[in-house]
């Protein structure tokens, strides 16, 4: 009885979850990287091959995660965030995996229902980035390998090995890595194992990384992250973003202080997801830039730590953590349940639209337009040069995208239309110059302004 009760409580959570994030599909578009990202997929789609001409500066497993979403669920931002809710509902039930591992399908229950109360994480499941994709392949990893220690079959650890490759050509995601050695150390490592996991990292390098080519690959992706190094950024900067995420910043503060101060201190496999944890924040101190979307990569092993210790704290008073789990599934019903009673929102801002209008009254369906709000090429299909497929302040400060690089590009293709939207395009070293040939057609608000080709 208490089984089918669970299952049943279980599938109703999961139901919920994703049902409130269906219908917050076609939310307003707040990041840029969205726009990027698309216009992007629209080019490698019309036949410019990624990284060889699209520009394109996430490592190729977020094309090889994302892009069949894309392709099959008609093309759209709408898809390719429905793309990136399958990935979280991966993350979800592989959550609901690992808590059996570790001895209570509720530890992931808990996990879950944390994640889905923090904002940093629950808003990156229903936007087009990878940072909840690169979760959902760290977490396969280590549910993978858990089952690995257990029955020592091969297949376990080449499935872990490949998750875990998978997560680190997504967004070259070091923070399991360390975790994932310490795994390999515990089983007693031997030549065989090594082996295994060796063979496993070089075939999926040859198998998936190298058909994109490997120096357009380094000069898109790698060279970028390497030139952003120099970019100025605040130590603290982390702290910054906590303080305005208190939900998150209490499970750290909680999850370490119960797994760093119990009694049969880390023990295997509690270290393993502290360190996990512990890397993560680490690593955020040192990472340029840092955005607050990246909170959502830290937010999954320290939620897993947090109800992983209370667990262990409470495994005498087993009723006591079922209690604190439908307190906190409670709570997050209760604050997901106006989702459904919301009106359905517009994915387009009204000046998105009236540019978007603009756009295609002046021009024909083949010209290239060039914007630092690139969801406007991507929503009237008028694209840019591949090699502007990314206009972001990253390349821009990185001198990734010199202004020598801008003005030779623009006087090769001469697109129909400039669009500087953001101050992207405006922090380009004599961009004016740029504009000498063409005239302002528009101005939509203080600085968004549409410039369109002199007439010969």
């Amino acid at each position: 009885m208490k089984r089918v009760v669970l299952t049943v409580f279980i599938t109703l959570v999961v139901i919920f979850i994703i049902l409130s994030q269906l219908k917050s599909i076609n939310h307003p578009i707040s990041e840029n990287d969205e726009g990027i990202y698309l216009t992007s997929f629209h080019l490698i789609n019309k036949g410019h091959l990624p990284y060889r001409e699209t520009f394109f500066s996430q490592p190729p497993g977020f094309i090889l995660t994302t892009y069949p979403g894309y392709i099959l669920l008609d093309k759209t931002l709408s898809a390719a965030r429905l793309t990136v809710v399958f990935w979280s509902t991966v993350g979800l039930f592989t959550l609901l995996l690992i808590g059996f591992e570790l001895g209570n399908v509720l530890i992931g229950v808990l996990t879950v229902i944390l994640l889905f109360l923090i904002p940093s994480y629950y808003r990156q499941t229903l936007i087009f980035q990878s940072d909840v994709i690169v979760g959902a392949l760290s977490l396969l990893s280590l549910a993978t390998y858990l089952r690995f220690y257990k029955t020592k079959n091969t297949i376990w650890l080449i499935s872990s090995s490949f998750f875990l490759n998978f997560a680190f050509w997504t967004k070259f995601d070091i923070t399991f890595f360390p975790s994932f050695l310490v795994l390999l150390y515990l089983i007693k490592v031997n030549k065989k194992i090594i082996l295994t996991f060796l063979m496993t990292s070089f075939l999926f390098f040859v198998i998936f990384i190298i058909p994109f080519g490997l120096r357009e690959v380094f000069s898109n992706s790698i060279l970028l992250r390497f030139q952003a190094i120099n970019l100025p950024t605040n130590f603290f900067l982390l702290f910054d973003y906590l303080k305005k995420d208190l939900a998150l910043l209490g499970i750290i503060c909680t999850g370490f202080l119960l797994a760093f101060f119990r009694k049969e201190k880390l023990k295997y496999p509690l270290n393993i997801i502290f360190l996990w944890g512990l890397t993560s924040i680490t690593f955020f101190f040192f990472y340029r830039p840092l955005f607050p979307h990246h909170l959502a990569i830290l937010s999954i092993p320290v939620a897993l730590l947090f109800s992983y210790s209370i667990f262990l704290v409470l495994k005498s008073k087993i009723k006591l953590y079922i209690i604190i789990v439908f307190i906190i599934t409670s709570v997050f019903l209760v604050n997901r349940v106006n989702t459904f009673f919301t009106k359905e929102n517009q994915i387009l801002h009204k000046d998105h639209q009236k540019a978007i209008n603009i756009i295609r009254k002046n021009t024909q369906k083949d010209d290239l337009i060039v914007s630092d709000e690139q969801i406007l090429s991507a929503a009237s299909d008028r694209l840019p040069p591949p090699e502007l497929s990314d206009i972001s302040y990253v390349r821009i400060r990185s001198k990734n995208l010199s202004p020598e690089k801008f003005a030779k590009i623009i006087n090769e293709y001469k697109p129909k239309m400039i669009i500087p939207w953001n101050g992207r395009l405006r922090e380009i070293e004599n961009f004016n110059r740029i504009l000498v040939d063409y005239h302002k057609i528009a101005t939509l608000g203080k600085s968004k302004e549409i410039y369109l080709l002199k007439s010969n």
